[in-house]
């Protein structure tokens, strides 16, 4: 297997990995949302410190974190990160607990179309004609959602344009990938136990045991897909494996209406084909662009 086969399918796992949390994250449905984020917080924490022990990379921990603080363009950069990503998250395992699946998954549809916005906004990166029939094909979807249904689809909105901005500002940080994880748990860990002590009105002893045991592991449920995709984007080519992302989405669709029994209406169905075309044109673009790319080799 080559090399960049080996990435593409560290990069296959990954995102069949992420659209199946959904079905995770349901078996967590009777523990308040908000109480799950922030356990999943605290063991993502712990889950990272322990793998930082035993792979021996405590020294490269601190010397990452030293060099976060010395810089703190970078440093405020990261923080800012840490809240978008919390928010992501808290926002995925609500839409989940409350039936939103079918909202979320669109989020995660329209993520790449949202970074690519951004991306022209904010870096000045010019779009080909392809892609700017796909941004406006998708805001089209968005606007006929919101006729349709009568309200702005919010869960959508809120999981693509967190993850968007994200992602944005970890383009400027030069942290791990393991070491930017411990670093963002870490950020949002004072304020998640902040609500489970003064907050929350449930404790670890109104959970059953499996409910206890599903949230133990939620630290390495986070961690092993994150740390699965970083080695895939060393050994595979960023737009390959960002030609493999729509599994995710797909997977969590069918998910969400065949084994949670969401339903999608008429005027939700209109909306999503708008959304739907303009994927299929943004990727067949990028498809163009890597073959020319490659022809001119």
């Amino acid at each position: 297997m080559t090399k960049t086969s080996k990435g593409l399918l560290l990069g296959v796992i990954t995102y069949l990995l992420w659209a199946f949390l959904s079905l995770y994250w349901k078996l967590l449905a009777g523990v308040n949302s908000y109480d799950t984020f922030s356990y999943r917080i605290i063991w993502t924490v712990i889950t990272m410190l322990v793998y930082m022990v035993i792979t021996r990379n405590s020294h490269r921990f601190k010397q990452e974190f030293q060099g976060l603080w010395a810089d703190k363009p970078q440093f405020y950069r990261a923080v800012s990160a840490s809240f978008l990503i919390a928010i992501n998250w808290v926002t995925y395992i609500f839409a989940i607990a409350h039936g939103h699946a079918t909202d979320s998954s669109l989020g995660y549809y329209m993520m790449p179309l949202v970074s690519v916005l951004l991306a022209l906004f904010f870096l000045k990166e010019s779009l080909t004609p392809a892609t700017t029939l796909a941004v406006l094909m998708a805001t089209v979807g968005v606007g006929v959602l919101v006729i349709q249904t009568g309200h702005l689809p919010v869960i959508t909105l809120i999981l693509a344009f967190s993850f968007g901005f994200y992602g944005l500002l970890k383009k400027g940080t030069r942290l791990s990938s393991d070491v930017a994880m411990l670093f963002e748990a870490g950020v949002i860990l004072p304020f998640v136990l902040i609500y489970l002590i003064f907050f929350s009105k449930e404790t670890v002893l109104d959970y059953s045991v499996m409910q206890n045991f599903l949230l133990i592991i939620s630290g390495v449920i986070t961690a092993v897909p994150l740390l699965l995709y970083a080695e895939a984007l060393k050994l595979a080519p960023l737009n390959l494996i960002g030609f493999i992302q729509y599994f995710n989405p797909t997977i969590q669709l069918l998910i969400a209406l065949l084994v949670f029994k969401e339903t999608i209406s008429q005027g939700q169905l209109y909306g999503l084909i708008f959304i739907w075309l303009a994927i299929v044109i943004f990727v067949i673009g990028q498809f163009l662009l890597m073959k020319k790319a490659k022809g001119s080799l």
